[in-house]
This record gives C-alpha cells, structure tokens and sequence, in this order.
C-alpha cells in the first residue's frame, strides 16, 4: 500500500511518498501556501498521481504529548481533506477526548462511490524536524552550492514522520506473526 506523508507548516508542506509496498519513505516535494494550508485540491492531485491508498499526516503535539493551537489547526485541516476527499480520519486514541467530534475512525464518502475509503492517519511528529536536521546536516557540508535549506527541511521530515508510521505497522505485523497459535500452546503445554 502507497502511503502519502504531509508535515503542515505555516506556508509549506512538506510531502513524502512510499515505496509502493508501503516499507520506506522518501522525501517526495514541498508545497507552498498560506496560512489556511494546502488546498484539499492540491492533495487530491497528488493522489491521483502518485496511485497512493492512504495519508500520514503530522499532528503537533507538544513535547507532553497533549494538544496544541497548531494541532488544533491541523485537525481542522484534516477534517477539510477527509471530508472532500471522502477518507476515513484515524485520530490517536489519546486525543479522543480532545476532538469528540471526530469518532475512533471517522468516515467521509464522496457521492456515487463505492470505492473503500481513503486512510488519513493523523500521527505523532514530535521532533520530526529535529530529526530532518540531524540527517541533513552532514549532507551540509558535501553539498556546497545546493539547496538545503528549509523547504528540503520539510520534505524530509514528512519522510521522518511517514517511516515511523510504516514502522510502527511493521512491529505491529510482526508482533502478531510472533502470537504463539492453539497448536504452539499445545506443544508447549507438552
């Protein structure tokens, strides 16, 4: 599954893409905007052509994990894009009583459809900037003469904020693979 990953900035987003199975991230582009953020338009047409399944979107949680005025903002623009791209909201269920607006799984469908829901994963980004710097900091000083600046930023710590949810799928799968089945107990149980 192609995953799409947004890191909402006040006039940039930075947008990463998967590999088609859905294992690593990339930084893929930056999209310039006004403070409203992207236009629900503008993620639809990366969809389209990019033939991506689902949506990682950063939500800015401060450093304590509770939400922010930039979270809110963020949730409100996730809204909009599920809404006109008829996607499924997963909101983490630690912000639950935050937004009881938004339910566990929130569904949108667009009209005379019957194509399954768009995923749009809203997930952690704490220090996914932080962590874009690190990695391109060393590339500072090999790359003299090209543009590193804050909009490569963005990019990659949409890439950042993408691989930690393809991870955390990952460990979830193999945590599962690793439940011992009723056979296994039994072999065990002698």
């Amino acid at each position: 599954m192609r995953w799409l990953g947004l890191d909402l900035g006040d006039k940039r987003t930075g947008v990463a893409i998967s590999n088609p199975e859905g294992t690593f991230a990339v930084p893929l582009l930056v999209l310039q905007h006004d403070v409203s953020g992207p236009s629900p338009a503008q993620i639809d047409a990366l969809l389209n052509k990019h033939e991506v399944q689902g949506i990682v979107l950063g939500l800015p949680l401060s450093l304590s994990g509770s939400p922010s005025t930039h979270t809110h903002h963020a949730v409100g623009l996730a809204l909009e894009i599920a809404h006109h791209l008829g996607a499924t909201l997963e909101l983490p269920a630690h912000l639950q009583a935050d937004y009881p607006e938004i339910p566990a799984a929130q569904s949108f469908s667009r009209d005379n459809t019957t194509e399954p829901a768009l995923r749009m994963i809203l997930w952690d980004e704490r220090l996914s900037t932080w962590g874009a710097q690190q990695v391109m900091q060393p590339k500072k000083k090999r790359t003299q003469g090209r543009k590193t600046g804050p909009a490569h930023l963005d990019a990659h710590a949409a890439a950042i904020i993408l691989q930690s949810y393809l991870e955390s799928l990952q460990n979830s799968s193999e945590a599962l693979s690793a439940t011992p089945n009723d056979d296994d107990l039994q072999d065990w149980q002698g």
